[in-house]
């Protein structure tokens, strides 16, 4: 088992908050992660119109990043007027 963030195989084990394998230090500075199916609903504007590829893709991205769903959406997304 490794850590999905730093990729070190010491000290890891699976943690609830952010919903992966990680080690002690990653879990310190990682904030607690939403569910597969929140994130869809709050990413997507119709997530009826995204492959479950992309979805899947985008999710993996988010869970192993240090955002919050809020930070990475802001930091993801740009918005058009």
């Amino acid at each position: 088992m490794y850590c999905r963030i730093c990729g070190t195989d010491q000290s890891v084990k699976y943690r609830r908050g952010p919903r992966m394998n990680m080690c002690g230090c990653c879990s310190k500075d990682t904030p607690k992660k939403s569910s597969y199916e929140n994130f869809n609903k709050r990413y997507w504007s119709d997530p009826r119109l995204v492959t479950e590829s992309v979805k899947r893709s985008f999710y993996n991205d988010y869970k192993t990043s240090m955002c919050n769903l809020e930070q990475y959406i802001d930091q993801t997304t740009d918005i058009l007027y």
